[in-house]
């Protein structure tokens, strides 16, 4: 039975295959409470720090959206991808905007997780913010891709 579990797992999947397969080369990617990779943060093949993107699903809500007898009603999570991409300082901001670019294009107006029994997860359109200097102690500039979504389903 779909559920909201599973529904992250499926964003997550998603953001970890598109990602590696994508045209463009892509970064490390850290997810919540999971270890990173080994040396982290990562470094290029000279030793100097290399961008990376932080991962997160946040939910911000949930409400019975349809009416139906018990057991079978349409529920709705609401919530926000975040890809918080990290570039090494004094590089500029062009890398961290396209690479967020780039993250929010596999998420933009895409429904997954369709399990057939009436669960999916319906996209809406990402964007970027302005990017932030001194994230991770200064070592990095920081831009975020927040894509909005719903999971629809029924329980």
């Amino acid at each position: 039975m779909a559920d909201y579990a599973g529904a992250v797992a499926a964003i997550k999947a998603r953001f970890a295959e598109q990602w590696v397969s994508g045209a463009a080369p892509r970064t490390p990617v850290l997810l919540q409470n999971e270890n990173p990779g080994d040396p982290w943060p990562p470094v290029d093949g000279d030793g100097n720090p290399a961008p990376f993107v932080y991962f997160e699903v946040i939910g911000n809500g949930s409400t019975e959206r349809g009416q139906g007898t018990p057991g079978d009603k349409i529920w709705l999570y609401m919530g926000h991808i975040h890809a918080n991409v990290l570039v090494p300082t004094g590089q500029g901001d062009t890398e961290a905007h396209e690479l967020a670019r780039l993250a929010g294009e596999i998420f933009r107006a895409q429904s997954f997780y369709n399990s057939g029994e009436g669960a999916i997860v319906r996209c809406g359109s990402p964007t970027t913010d302005g990017g932030e200097d001194d994230a991770d102690e200064g070592n990095y500039y920081r831009v975020t891709m927040s894509c909005p979504f719903e999971f629809f389903y029924r329980g």
